[in-house]
């Protein structure tokens, strides 16, 4: 029978874990056993998050992080290192979107989004790997989109770094095997988040009308994932029939799409 991983006293990051998937992601992690570092950009919703951690025995600590900061990833990461003595998982959850037509968008839009997405996660990587090599089932999990697989019109921006962070993925899966260290990608669909409300730049568009999945269902199932030793997932119905659709008929859904980009 199949052994799943036991994740019990793991020394794990968490980035962006002050709301969404990593807020949630880091409460099942530590029902797990998980020793967390929580790292975002809100000090105030962090503190909140490890002290109710710690309420239920498990273990938490904080270190204010932009990831988009070169400095900040290194002090997260050292910091990390000194508070867990080591480190076994890395999740890379930070992000940010914007919404509007890219020919409207300033350059800065994009850079700031590729700087978090996927600078951020990439440039972290690189500085935990000297540590993951030394880790115990050392994993690295990316939390990406289900539009890292397929792009929708007026998000052009996030999309761009999503593909981008599974092409690197991908790539590093392969790498990092030979150190032991397993990557495992992430794709969610639709999640109730504060996504929406945390955009850089929101300009009238339609949205899309699907009910989202919860974001602590999301992370019972990334857990799962990451146990199970999984090379990637696709989390929510509609994520997979997007996926399933863009795989056997990429011409209507470019059809779809153009709809859609036209009802603004």
């Amino acid at each position: 029978m199949f052994s799943r991983l036991d994740l019990r006293g793991a020394r794990a990051i968490v980035t962006g874990a002050s709301s969404g998937i990593g807020h949630a992601l880091a409460l099942r992690l530590a029902e797990q056993g998980v020793r967390l570092v929580l790292a975002s950009r809100n000090q105030e919703r962090l503190d909140a998050l490890a002290a109710s951690i710690r309420q239920r025995g498990g273990e938490a600590h904080v270190v204010t992080t932009d990831v988009a900061d070169a400095a900040q990833r290194a002090h997260l990461v050292e910091a990390a290192v000194a508070a867990l003595g080591g480190l076994d998982i890395l999740v890379n959850n930070a992000g940010v979107g914007a919404k509007g037509p890219f020919a409207e968008a300033s350059e800065d839009r994009l850079r700031r989004i590729f700087e978090v997405n996927f600078f951020g996660c990439t440039e972290l990587t690189r500085l935990a790997i000297p540590h993951l090599q030394h880790g115990r089932n050392p994993m690295m999990v990316n939390i990406s989109s289900i539009l890292g697989k397929r792009s929708i019109p007026n998000m052009a921006e996030y999309c761009a770094s999503k593909f981008a962070l599974q092409g690197w993925a991908e790539a590093l899966r392969a790498e990092l095997a030979l150190n032991g260290i397993h990557v495992l990608v992430v794709c969610p669909g639709t999640i109730e988040t504060e996504f929406h409300a945390h955009l850089l730049e929101d300009r009238p568009t339609r949205r899309w009308r699907s009910r989202g999945m919860t974001a602590d269902r999301c992370a019972a199932i990334v857990v799962a994932a990451m146990r199970a030793r999984r090379n990637e997932i696709v989390v929510t119905a509609g994520a997979k029939a997007l996926a399933w659709l863009n795989r056997i008929s990429p011409r209507l859904v470019d059809w779809m799409m153009v709809r859609f980009a036209r009802r603004r």
